[in-house]
């Protein structure tokens, strides 16, 4: 897929694939790795979220957690308050964003907890794990089109239907009985 979109033969490419693994420029996973010298955080936002249609603040706290995530693991646990206080929005508008980055596909979270000194239990942050952005656009596709599907079942069945009723007319159950016109004499 890619020899053809750069025009070149996949041998060629496999050996520039593997070159640039080599000199740590990709992973493995053809993902750049990118080295900063004023060693000052950035992170790139995969292009494929933009089919997604969420909201702009669904951008925003993904944006965060990718800015705050461990490169090598992929994870970050800050709480509700820190995303909404970073963010600029409250906590409630930042756990919805959550529950639609989570709809969406593009992370995953796991509840956490921990115990203190004196042994009591306490609700931990929870621990985000950002997925590669093409499962979500895959997984948004797979929905489409199984819309599509129960729409154009519904089309048929709604076309069915119509035609029984064309062929079988009903009346209605609360008409008035017409009387028999009395009989002239």
């Amino acid at each position: 897929m890619i020899a053809k979109g750069v025009h070149l033969t996949l041998d060629t490419v496999k050996k520039y694939l593997v070159s640039l693994v080599g000199r740590e420029l990709i992973t493995n996973e053809y993902t750049p790795i990118f080295q900063c010298d004023d060693s000052k955080k950035f992170f790139t936002l995969p292009n494929e979220i933009f089919l997604l249609n969420l909201p702009p603040s669904a951008f925003m706290v993904y944006a965060y957690l990718l800015l705050i995530e461990d490169r090598r693991t992929h994870t970050c646990h800050p709480s509700y308050n820190t995303i909404a206080a970073e963010t600029g929005m409250t906590k409630n508008t930042t756990m919805k964003n959550i529950s639609n980055l989570l709809d969406a596909g593009l992370i995953t979270m796991e509840h956490s907890s921990y115990f203190d000194k004196r042994g009591m239990k306490w609700k931990g942050n929870n621990l985000y794990t950002i997925l590669p952005a093409q499962i979500a656009v895959d997984q948004f596709h797979q929905r489409q089109l199984d819309q599509l599907g129960l729409d154009a079942a519904r089309r048929r069945v709604r076309k069915r239907q119509d035609e029984y009723d064309r062929r079988h007319p009903r009346t209605a159950l609360c008409t008035p009985a017409v009387p028999d016109p009395a009989p002239a004499a």
